[in-house]
């Protein structure tokens, strides 16, 4: 019967799972720096670098919050199968599965050191030249494979079908589009940005703006999506790229994934203020990131494009119909984005690029920097007709907070 593990439970479980040989030293160590599971390495010590093996189990409830936060353990099902799409359509860039356990809510998966999360290596300043281009390709493949451009409408409903993920679509409703606006007991900020929080909240055109977000993120079945691509769920190393933990995959509208990624680049951008304190260091990273976020789009677009072309099914019209397709993608990529942004300064779930600012008065700006980008890419996405109009936005919001 399902049981949380400890270190002791996992090291036995991996002994059982014919992974290792039967008399095989190992060793266990606890890496769980997420919101919401138990996560295990269990290695071989004498050869740690290439004898280990990942475990990941679900708990019933959000590890940071506690029982009060009850979350299904049904993700551990949704995020195996995630994986196992992914991996059809971008063999490279996900890690490996062993074991899915469903009794356990357990996933045995490949282990990828020494890659690191990449928001630390953002952090600090680390380029990843080949971030972009996986990046821009795992979303085009996964997205276009898995909507009604590809599969047949039998298979999409179907697919519809094994991914309802009600419990964790409800927490994303919440934590992004619904609780930051609202006086909600789960939100929590920096004491010093108090009167911006409440302005926010005050204001009803954003409210209403969001609520259109929410209503297409809740409604638009448009394909399967990762549902969580943050910099925090990607591992990475100058020569390659992994996604990791798609416990939140739904078939919903693409432009979520895409926009989340792009705006927790935003925020990486905007934590550069204080994580790189020489001018050029920081101009200079700056702009690798602002690089970074035009080719993921570019690389997107064209693979999009290409799959379109070559493999779309031939009732959907290439151009303009594409074309139009693609611009409200981006457009309403901009408004998810947003919406990310201000949910990372006001929500329940915050993130190292602002928290680990050690000033409060300092760290207040980023956030300052960061609610005013978001409520920008929000209020102006239709507008949005390129990349560099995202970026322009987060240069303004700086500028504005620098100059108050």
């Amino acid at each position: 019967m399902y049981r949380p593990f400890q270190l002791e439970d996992a090291k036995a479980y991996v002994r059982q799972s014919s992974l290792f040989a039967p008399d095989e030293p190992l060793e266990a160590q606890d890496l769980a720096d997420g919101n919401v599971n138990y996560v295990y390495r269990v290695y071989n010590p004498a050869r740690p670098d290439d004898r280990s093996v990942i475990v990941k189990q679900a708990l019933p409830y959000a590890r940071i919050v506690g029982e009060s936060f009850p979350m299904p353990l049904d993700r551990a099902r949704i995020e195996s199968r995630a994986l196992e799409v992914e991996k059809t359509y971008c063999p490279d860039l996900v890690p490996r599965v062993y074991r899915y356990d469903p009794e356990m809510a357990l996933t045995l998966m490949e282990d990828l050191r020494p890659r690191i999360i990449m928001r630390a290596g953002l952090i600090h300043q680390v380029r990843y030249p080949r971030f972009a281009q996986d990046l821009g390709r795992f979303m085009a493949r996964t997205l276009f494979f898995t909507s009604d451009l590809s599969l047949d409408s039998d298979a999409k409903k179907r697919q519809v079908v094994e991914f309802t993920n009600p419990g964790l679509c409800k927490v994303t409703e919440d934590l992004v589009f619904t609780h930051p606006l609202v006086d909600h007991p789960g939100n929590r900020w920096n004491p010093l940005i108090e009167g911006d929080v409440r302005r926010l909240q005050k204001d009803e055109l954003l409210r209403a703006e969001v609520a259109d977000l929410k209503m297409a993120f809740m409604t638009r079945a448009e394909a399967l999506l990762h549902a969580d691509l943050h910099t925090g769920s990607i591992m990475i190393s100058e020569q390659d790229t992994k996604v990791i933990d798609p416990e939140f995959a739904f078939v919903g509208p693409m432009s979520f994934d895409i926009g989340t990624l792009l705006g927790n680049l935003a925020l990486a951008w905007i934590a550069q203020e204080f994580h790189a304190d020489d001018p050029e260091r920081r101009r200079s990273y700056r702009q690798w990131i602002e690089g970074a976020m035009r080719e993921v789009w570019e690389t997107f677009s064209r693979e999009f494009t290409a799959l379109w072309e070559e493999r779309a099914h031939p009732e959907w019209p290439r151009r303009p119909y594409r074309d139009t397709f693609l611009a409200r993608l981006l457009q309403e990529s901009a408004g998810m984005g947003g919406a990310e942004l201000i949910r990372r300064v006001v929500g329940l779930a915050h993130v190292m690029d602002l928290e680990s600012i050690p000033d409060g008065e300092r760290r207040a700006v980023a956030e300052r920097m960061a609610i005013s980008a978001g409520r920008t890419w929000i209020m102006e996405r239709r507008g949005v007709h390129s990349v560099d109009d995202l970026v322009a936005l987060v240069r303004t919001a700086r500028d504005t907070v620098l100059a108050a």
